[in-house]
């Protein structure tokens, strides 16, 4: 080359690194990360202060569809004037044809009057931080949960993060300021910039965020957050059902003693009751909040936060029979062993008492080693009996009560998967810890509070009936919550099927009918 041709070539490749120095390119780690959001159910919506234009390119980059019904606009376009900045094709003008709102009056007059394109749609072109801050509340006003994402540090994306159910800032600061102290143009230590200072204003500008990730490359724990959301969220539920399961199963054992078929009604310890209900039920309920997520938590679209479908009567009907059916057997099997219980240690401790009033003998009968449980029952002079075989009894049907919840913990450890599928000793190793101190405090309490005597007075069908009924209350618990698993499963391949929807084909008209297939299992699925 002569030196002209060498200067020409040399100009024309910094050109060309001028070009690329000056596009506007994604960072790496956004695509899967968008990839990933969309197998759990998140839909990644992008908020482009661009025009369509310019967009474009930076979402297909990204890997947000854009074709069909890919983005709205969100400057106000008046009636019978021509959108400048719209992307057109050779083809077509997708966005006239497709006739997507402009604004944001004009998408909320779409979502009331056409369908929910809107929601549906992942790009939002010409946005200010005031129409942002409007569309997260439409967002929310459809019970859409809102997770707003972007730079901390910038006054505007304040108020969206205020109005989002939660808000993680990405602080860019620390990474772009340089701190140079040696440098010959700095005279004065008091103009250097410190990364205290940094970190401080960075810590002020996020106070709207719950968290504020330290550089740019940091958005790639996105997806890890929002895991551990999600196996916090499963776990404190079943946590509280637990607690609340517990306590609906104490207060079914103490509305059926009055009920009970013996004439002396069980004594209900004030020790026991307080250790069962601040003691036990709390450790259970803490033990099963440290549950790690399921196996397939990260696969499933989560439900909306619509109180007209949690709260709805069918809904709160099943609710309520699945948590009776899950809390009453503890119960009533608790008032059998109470039954078996007064009656053997009545035998033990006051047979005098029962020969006397309770018992005829004629000829030649003789008490035998078989009480007669029904005449011991049913005896009127039992009425106002208070001697240790009722208390002892009463003790022993709590403790029961205590070992059956403590079993039926296991089945509220994963809210609607089986305990063969996963088990809670694998997922939960201090569900097994628990369960072990649990049954020896059990142990200890009947030991110090029970007659002397007691239960070496039991005979072998009583403690046959005391140690099946924990693992019978287990059964009942797993076939109640069999039925619960194929309705949650419906519902998840319902919110499956309704955010994979393409856009612009799901509609109030079609939600009906499809709704339909789903109830009668049509192929659909």
């Amino acid at each position: 080359f002569s030196f002209l041709d060498l200067t020409t070539y040399r100009r024309n490749r910094n050109h060309f690194k001028g070009l690329l120095g000056s596009s506007v390119r994604p960072r790496k780690e956004i695509e899967p990360l968008i990839d990933a959001c969309a197998k759990a159910g998140v839909r990644w919506v992008y908020f482009s202060p661009r025009n369509m234009r310019r967009t474009k390119e930076l979402a297909s980059q990204m890997g947000i569809d854009t074709a069909w019904n890919c983005a709205i606009s969100l400057r106000p376009l008046e009636s019978g004037t021509d959108d400048t900045f719209r992307m057109t094709s050779n083809y077509a003008d997708w966005d006239v044809n497709a006739k997507l709102p402009h604004g944001v009056e004009d998408v909320k007059r779409h979502l009331e009057e056409v369908d929910n394109v809107p929601l549906l749609v992942s790009l939002f072109t010409d946005v200010t931080k005031e129409t942002t801050a409007e569309m997260v509340n439409i967002f929310q006003d459809y019970h859409d949960t809102v997770l707003s994402v972007g730079l901390s540090h910038l006054p505007r994306n304040q108020e969206i993060f205020s109005r989002a159910d939660i808000a993680i800032g990405v602080d860019v600061l620390a990474e772009e300021v340089s701190f140079h102290h040696s440098m010959h143009y700095h005279t004065d230590e008091e103009s250097f910039l410190l990364p205290e200072e940094i970190l401080f204003v960075s810590s002020i500008s996020a106070y709207s965020s719950v968290f504020n990730l330290p550089g740019s490359s940091s958005i790639c724990h996105l997806m890890e957050i929002i895991r551990i959301g999600r196996a916090s969220l499963e776990a404190v539920t079943a946590a509280v059902a637990f607690v609340l399961s517990g306590n609906l199963s104490f207060g079914i054992f103490i509305l059926l003693c009055p009920c009970t078929a013996a004439t002396a009604v069980p004594v209900i310890p004030t020790l026991g009751s307080f250790l069962y209900m601040l003691v036990l039920l709390m450790i259970g309920s803490s033990i099963a909040a440290t549950t790690d997520e399921d196996s397939g938590a990260m696969s499933r679209v989560p439900p909306k936060n619509d109180p007209s479908s949690k709260f709805s009567l069918k809904e709160s009907k099943r609710i309520y029979m699945n948590g009776v059916l899950r809390a009453a057997p503890q119960a009533i099997l608790s008032q059998f062993v109470y039954i078996v219980a007064f009656c053997q240690l009545m035998w033990e401790f006051e047979s005098p008492f029962l020969e006397e009033h309770c018992l005829d003998f004629s000829g030649n009968e003789s008490m035998g080693n078989n009480p007669p449980m029904v005449k011991i029952i049913r005896c009127d002079a039992l009425r106002n009996y208070s001697g240790p075989a009722k208390i002892s009894a009463g003790m022993i049907s709590l403790a029961s009560l205590a070992i059956c919840t403590c079993f039926s913990s296991a089945s509220f450890v994963f809210r609607t998967e089986s305990i063969r599928s996963e088990p809670p000793w694998k997922r939960n190793h201090l569900w097994v810890l628990a369960l072990f101190l649990s049954l020896i405090s059990i142990a200890v309490y009947l030991g110090v509070s029970v007659e002397k005597g007691s239960m070496v007075a039991l005979p072998l069908n009583f403690y046959a009936l005391f140690l099946a009924s924990p693992f019978l209350c287990l059964f009942l618990n797993e076939l109640v919550k069999k039925i619960d698993h194929k309705h949650e499963k419906r519902a998840v391949m319902m919110r499956r099927l309704q955010f994979e929807t393409r856009l612009g084909m799901w509609s109030p008209k079609e939600s009906s009918h499809i709704m339909e297939h789903v109830a009668n299992k049509s192929p659909i699925l």
